[in-house]
């Protein structure tokens, strides 16, 4: 006959892995990727040893260890926690697991890992107490709740009903010391009173408080839960409610996390105490790790909504999975990223005419309107730097079509500045509100960069630089978004305007780099414009100074306000008089 191995296990490819490994033996494995699933299957199955990757969550593999050394039907099936890499077991984590074997998994040492493992069961299973079938039946329910985890209500509606259905008793109820605060759950019988509930109440409530004496039960408000129960038959008009007890929930420690209370007409049983005094027991880990579990669901809600501030919500799943899949993410990597600066012009002199508190206010509206667009777009905001706001397509979720993103959020952001309310904001003489916004495409290191006190998932790399000094050049063209040609040319569709300004060497490159400004519409500027500007542009970087500049002179006619055609009339005068030397077709700039 072969002997059953129960392994949790989330991948197929470990799975595989066990499968191969114990191919020859007389093993027979059964895996379960989801842990409320495998301990349903380990009830029904008991088998001869299990395996549990300790990688596992919700619940964790702790928990399920726990868990099942608790029971006293599985207390003597060994456990194994296994590792997939070099990895040293600390002896706090074994003693709080209290699994029977730790084994870091290598494939040609799993199968004698196995045969250690099942050399530890050494005495027959327990079996249930023979006189008693009540206490049997109760535990099968109370184990069969771990369905329910997840749902703190939900398991403790579903104790509640066991117990008064159990011990025929009208009204039960829980009250939790929850890190919130108490949370209190009852059921009673329709034929209450106001008068009866509320009295049964406070009387839980007293002695709760006797017993968790610092938590603050000033707006305590039990929670009334449906029963399955008809609890009116266990309660009547003629006898009087007048037999209360309360029971304590303990963890593992002994330290005490919740109560229960029960009430009915007459006296209690000695069996009914009894009955009280095993189903706390039995369902005190299942309610404390219920109550952790709820605990994990806020901080990771919580989580998700400070996440989503700054990442499209849409994608947090995305990059939850990535970062198990792929842990590089977390020392660094080389990605393909569009890097988006954006800025506010003449900032600092905004700043000195208005009070601080101003200030921040503005920048709140305007930094919640910019980054809503952003997360629209499937990018992430970085950082903010002052004013500026830096932008990533491509990480930490990267797209296949990252830099079309980049420029699409552009676009909205540059139309969305209207929209943000200026209030108390003042503006000095003849300033209006405008920003300019670099993009560049290309590669840079991704990964969490920092110190051991602080650290933040970022990007860095000369193409991080480049966004930059292009955000800094839109002000020098005249124009609100400025890309390279990488971006450019990685766009595949036809929806954006590019106009060519210039080739530039900004500082920290040597090669020139196409630049191009984003036009709202092809009627922003003319046919005649753009055809004399192209041809200028084209003439000015063969170095045919005299011939540019009378086409730029044909364009500024086309666009009298266009900076960009005014700065390379500029130049072409310059260079008239004082032709540069070993001329490539490229200005460089030196500062931002």
């Amino acid at each position: 006959m072969k002997r059953q191995i129960l392994i949790l296990e989330p991948t197929t490819t470990l799975q595989a892995l066990f499968k191969e490994c114990t191919k020859k033996s007389d093993l027979e494995l059964s895996f379960d990727t989801n842990g409320i699933r495998f301990l349903v299957t380990l009830y029904n199955m008991l088998p001869d040893a299990i395996l549990i990757n300790a990688r596992n969550m919700n619940p964790s593999c702790i928990e399920i260890c726990r868990l099942i050394k608790s029971v006293s039907r599985f207390k003597n099936i060994p456990i194994g926690i296994y590792v997939t890499s070099d990895f040293v077991f600390p002896a706090e984590f074994k003693t709080t697991c209290g699994a029977d074997l730790f084994i870091i998994f290598k494939p040609e040492d799993i199968l004698q890992n196995i045969e250690e493992l099942c050399e530890k069961k050494n005495t027959e299973l327990a079996v249930p107490e023979k006189y008693d079938t009540i206490k049997n039946g109760s535990f099968q329910k109370i184990f069969f709740m771990i369905d329910h985890l997840e749902a703190l209500p939900k398991i403790v509606n579903e104790l509640l009903d066991l117990i008064t259905e159990v011990c025929q008793i009208p009204a039960a109820s829980i009250i939790l010391n929850d890190e919130d605060g108490a949370a209190g759950y009852y059921i009673c019988g329709a034929n209450f009173t106001e008068a009866e509930t509320n009295d049964f109440l406070k009387v839980c409530q007293t002695d709760f408080e006797e017993r968790f004496p610092n938590q603050n039960m000033t707006n305590f408000i039990p929670q009334k839960l449906g029963s399955e129960v008809q609890l009116e038959k266990y309660h009547s008009d003629v006898i009087p409610l007048s037999a209360y007890q309360t029971f304590d929930f303990t963890n593992s420690d002994g330290r005490r996390f919740g109560t229960l209370h029960v009430v009915r007409e007459g006296a209690f049983t000695v069996k009914q105490t009894e009955i009280f005094s095993y189903m706390v027991k039995e369902a005190a880990l299942l309610l404390e790790t219920a109550l952790k579990e709820k605990q994990k669901l806020k901080f990771e809600r919580n989580i998700r909504k400070a996440f989503s501030r700054f990442v499209p919500e849409q994608i947090i799943d995305e990059l939850v999975d990535e970062a198990e899949k792929n842990e590089r993410v977390a020392i660094g990597e080389k990605r393909d990223v569009a890097v988006l600066f954006s800025d506010i012009r003449s900032f600092t002199n905004i700043s000195e005419k208005n009070k601080p508190e101003v200030i921040v206010g503005f920048l709140n509206r305007y930094f919640t309107t910019m980054t809503t667009i952003i997360k629209k777009h499937g990018g992430t905001v970085d950082k903010f730097i002052g004013d500026a706001i830096m932008a990533l397509f491509g990480a930490p979720v990267s797209y296949e079509d990252n830099a079309r993103r980049a420029v699409a959020a552009a676009n909205e952001m540059r139309q969305a500045l209207s929209t943000v309310p200026l209030e108390d904001l003042v503006l000095p003489d003849g300033m209006s509100f405008e920003t300019g916004i670099g993009i560049h495409y290309g590669d840079v290191i991704v990964g969490s960069i920092g110190s051991d006190d602080k650290t933040d998932y970022s990007v860095i790399g000369d193409n991080v630089n480049l966004a930059s000094r292009l955000e800094g050049l839109t002000k020098k063209y005249g124009t609100k978004i400025l890309v390279s040609a990488s971006v450019k040319n990685d766009i595949k569709t036809n929806e954006f305007i590019f106009r060519h300004l210039d080739d530039v060497k900004v500082k920290g490159k040597a090669k020139a780099v196409p630049i191009y400004a984003v036009d709202q519409d092809e009627s922003d500027f003319s046919f005649e414009y753009r055809d004399s500007y192209d041809k200028g542009l084209a003439l000015y970087q063969k170095g045919v100074f005299n011939l540019a500049k009378e086409y730029f002179d044909k364009a500024l006619e086309q666009a009298p306000q266009d900076k960009a055609t005014k700065l390379m009339l500029s130049r072409c005068e310059d260079f008239i008089e004082n032709p540069p030397q070993n001329w490539d077709g490229a200005i460089a700039f030196n500062e931002k």
